[in-house]
């Protein structure tokens, strides 16, 4: 009997030592490990090309009203941009960003005058916005090779019309605001990297002036590099 009660107190001592073993905290495991902290992106330089497709496009000048948009399917366009990362909330990234353009298009447009005479003739535009708005960035979590973003921006676009007849030619400053969503492709900064991906969007641009119509939808590729 006394062998039974002498087995039974090995054990819960022997039970009652393992115990505290585990409830012994480790002093490494007591330091909280914290995330890693996210590469502050540097300032970057973007190189944008567009493909514009106007849905709406009516230059007013003194003497007539030139359609761009009734046989315009498209034009080329390049941007340069510089953006600046300014806050930081949660898995999203905000930064200010300014951008300016420039493009150029020539072509047999239909023309109609004040006195309402229709007819044809060759024009050429010169196109160069100048923009800067706040672009808002989504970080996936354990997913850094694509990041959606939503920028919004305003600004105003001089378009420069000359053509062959009189009365034809002019320039015009037209305010805007532009709406762009978009992904980032590989957009990682490093110590030692000077490129910084791509990225894709669409982007829809309207006009602020009731004389002249400019409504826009154009698809960007973007290169970014870090200065």
């Amino acid at each position: 009997m006394k062998r039974k009660f002498w087995i039974i107190g090995c054990v819960c001592l022997g039970l009652a030592s393992s115990w505290g073993a585990q409830t012994k905290k480790d002093p490494l495991l007591e330091e909280e490990v914290s995330p890693p902290n996210r590469i502050a992106p540097p300032v970057e330089l973007t190189g944008t090309f567009s493909v514009i497709n106007p849905s709406r496009l009516v230059i007013s000048s003194q003497e007539y009203q030139v359609a761009y948009s009734d046989n315009l399917l498209g034009f080329s366009a390049f941007q340069l941009g510089v953006g600046i990362p300014v806050s930081q909330w949660s898995n999203f990234q905000f930064s200010f960003f300014a951008r300016a353009g420039y493009s150029r298009n020539r072509g047999v447009y239909a023309l109609l005058s004040n006195e309402g005479k229709g007819s044809q003739s060759e024009i050429t535009l010169h196109w160069i916005p100048l923009s800067g708005g706040i672009k808002t960035e989504y970080f996936i979590p354990d997913f850094d090779l694509i990041r959606p973003y939503l920028a919004i921006s305003g600004g105003a676009e001089w378009l420069h019309q000359s053509g062959e007849l009189p009365g034809v030619g002019g320039n015009f400053w037209i305010p805007f605001y532009n709406v762009a969503l978009g992904l980032s492709f590989l957009d990682q900064p490093e110590a030692d990297t000077w490129f910084g991906g791509f990225s894709f969007s669409m982007s829809f641009q309207n006009g602020l002036r009731r004389d002249q119509e400019a409504k826009t939808l154009s698809y960007d590729l973007t290169a970014h590099f870090f200065l």
